[in-house]
């Protein structure tokens, strides 16, 4: 009997403010982006409503990922330590464990609102990936207050399959 070693991908919890209100998201890491020297780091969050990889830059002291840019790559394109070429510099890739290690032990970020707004607004103005400075201004949440709302992967990907479990037609065996 062959025994499955594989485990659950590491997961974050984001606090994001949505149009749903605003809550802890629980949030896939993908991986990580370096550049050569190592100066400059970046870790890469699966959002898991859009399925879209964003790729942010840390801010430990306000608590928060501020995002710079979207990604297609893949876990498998940082496990298996690729480069990539984003607005022309390379980087390399590094697996989830390497991003997590970048967190600190810390499980819990702040979305930047407006960080993420200008990833998505550039994206969609130049259908291409690159770097992106803010240009949506947004107070900054540094702090998130008791009581907020969880949302678990677990919960939303079994509230996605039970739709598809519904439709399903009546076994003619049974």
């Amino acid at each position: 009997m062959t025994q499955n070693l594989t485990s659950a991908p590491p997961t974050i919890f984001l606090y994001t403010e949505e149009k749903r209100g605003n809550q802890w998201v629980e949030s896939v890491v993908v991986g990580q982006l370096g550049d050569f020297s190592g100066s400059e780091k970046f870790i890469v969050v699966q959002d898991p409503h859009t399925g879209i990889n964003f790729v942010y830059r840390i801010d430990t002291m306000s608590n928060n990922l501020d995002a710079v840019s979207m990604t297609s790559l893949t876990e498998a394109d940082f496990a298996a330590r690729k480069t990539t070429t984003i607005g022309g510099a390379t980087f390399k890739l590094g697996p989830a464990e390497d991003a997590i290690r970048l967190l600190r032990g810390k499980g819990q970020w702040i979305q930047d609102k407006g960080a993420i707004l200008s990833v998505l607004l550039q994206g969609a103005a130049t259908k291409k990936v690159g770097f992106v400075s803010p240009r949506i201004r947004r107070e900054r949440v540094t702090q998130v207050g008791p009581g907020v709302p969880v949302e678990y992967l677990r919960d939303r990907v079994a509230r996605d399959e039970a739709p598809a479990d519904a439709a399903a037609p009546a076994d003619p065996a049974a």
